[in-house]
């Protein structure tokens, strides 16, 4: 029994490293892009934009990459875009009224660009951002990213080349149903009517400064917080791989979690509720005997194979 436990604690040690290597060895691009030659500009690109310019598609896709959720076409202005509306309950992640869905669009240029940003607003809220990319002259290339949403209205500004001479700027409107795990108030029932009160004169009107709103904590890499992110996305890959064919019952929670925490570490940066809400998940995962009797199992038939 202590050797397994030794084996497993040296595995997870070693997807550990491996994590590390894949999110700091080289300087990746966190678009997750793929690339098509294309003869000629797409439809809805001006052929006279000196730079990257973003292309009309707009998809929210599921984890898997490919599965379109919903789609709609980017405008010139957030009344030409053709808007999506979808629901908190296709989100890969929610937490305090914000529900973070993985999205694709497109951009294209004339001429190479190289280390060029991308940025993606909503209400003028920075919500998404992907750097270091390159783009051929004239290959369409694919844009992944995770944005946060509000529940209820988005409208959602892309901003291709963001930092160049001459940004390309696009717009969609975005109307998520649901709460997004937001609190909602109860609903008090109508009191019983009364006698009126006798009218009393208001005191005058008092200027109130309003407290500033609380900073949003993050985690970047080199914290603690995201040396544990690093753990559970190389430990939640080898589960969802070995598992697959396990008949385990939660293994669809454990894929949509493994997601959440890919996303999150392609970001490189994560909210402090969003980062709680997944060690809360993942300790569920950890601390459930059945998920452990089948790990402890896979590790020793690897032993076994040796």
């Amino acid at each position: 029994m202590n050797q397994r436990i030794i084996t497993v604690a040296l595995f997870a040690s070693t997807l550990t490293a491996s994590a590390f290597a894949a999110n700091f060895g080289t300087p990746v691009n966190t678009t997750q892009a793929a690339t098509t030659a294309v003869a000629a500009a797409p439809v809805g690109v001006s052929s006279t934009v000196a730079g990257p310019q973003a292309g009309e598609n707009f998809r929210i896709v599921k984890p898997d990459g490919n599965t379109i959720i919903q789609q709609g076409k980017l405008g010139t202005n957030v009344l030409t875009g053709v808007p999506i509306t979808i629901s908190d309950k296709d989100a890969f992640l929610v937490s305090g009224g914000k529900c973070a869905f993985n999205v694709k669009y497109d951009e294209i240029s004339p001429v190479a660009a190289t280390a060029t940003t991308n940025r993606l607003f909503s209400n003028d809220a920075l919500i998404a951002q992907n750097t270091n990319i390159d783009v051929q002259p004239g290959v369409l290339k694919t844009i992944w990213t995770q944005p946060y949403l509000v529940a209820g209205v988005n409208n959602v500004r892309v901003v291709v080349n963001a930092d160049g001479a001459a940004p390309s700027t696009k717009w969609i409107r975005i109307n998520v149903t649901g709460t997004c795990g937001a609190a909602t108030a109860p609903v008090n029932p109508s009191p019983a009517p009364t006698s009126p009160e006798p009218v009393v004169k208001p005191a005058p009107p008092v200027t109130v400064t309003p407290a500033p709103a609380p900073a949003v904590i993050r985690y970047v890499p080199g914290t603690a917080e995201w040396n544990n992110l690093n753990n559970i996305w190389g430990y939640s890959n080898y589960a969802t791989t070995q598992l697959k064919n396990a008949n385990y019952a939660r293994y669809f929670e454990l894929v949509k979690l493994n997601a959440a925490v890919t996303a999150v570490i392609n970001a490189k940066t994560v909210e402090k509720g969003a980062y709680n809400s997944i060690v809360t998940s993942w300790n569920t995962f950890v601390t459930e005997e059945k998920f452990k009797s089948l790990m402890a199992t896979v590790v020793a038939g690897r032993e076994g194979k040796r």
